[in-house]
């Protein structure tokens, strides 16, 4: 009848639309970057704040959350912190990961999404790294001569004009 007709007008018309590129093909949509940025500044927003007020051990309360990274399809998400103190890291790594399921389920009570990610954490040595590399350069301008480290400061750096 007519309506078997209109069907399979409809299916060549999308495959034309398809071949001509105005339309993307049937399937998995893929998440748009700003999309994931904001997803993950919500999970790191609040993963600080259930390790901070809801967890009750007090060392997990000094850890500062600097990044989350989720997959793509927000299965799992690295949680990237630091700590104020260099000690006790080690036992502050096993109690994250202890906490990680509790965290994980406040997550979900919380968030309206889909599924949840698996939390994995890491620690993250990125500000050592930075306080390391300016006691390398420190010590660099230190044992210049006094005249080139005046005359490289000195310099007028070049534009692009």
């Amino acid at each position: 009848g007519p309506f078997a007709r209109r069907q399979t007008e409809g299916t060549s018309q999308r495959r034309r639309v398809e071949q001509e590129g105005l339309v993307r093909k049937r399937g998995r949509k893929r998440m748009p970057r700003f999309r994931m940025g904001r997803i993950n500044s919500q999970l790191q927003r609040e993963i600080s704040l259930i390790l901070s007020r809801e967890v009750r051990d007090e060392k997990l309360a000094e850890v500062i959350v600097t990044s989350v990274e989720c997959s793509k399809d927000l299965k799992y998400a690295k949680v990237y912190y630091t700590t104020l103190r260099e000690e006790g890291r080690a036992e502050i790594a096993k109690l994250l990961e202890k906490v990680s399921g509790y965290v994980r389920s406040s997550l979900g009570r919380v968030l309206s999404y889909r599924t949840v990610p698996e939390l994995t954490f890491r620690f993250d040595d990125s500000e050592e790294l930075a306080r390391e590399m300016d006691r390398v350069l420190d010590r660099i301008s230190a044992e210049l001569p006094p005249e080139e480290s005046e005359a490289a400061e000195d310099a007028p750096e070049e534009s692009d004009d």
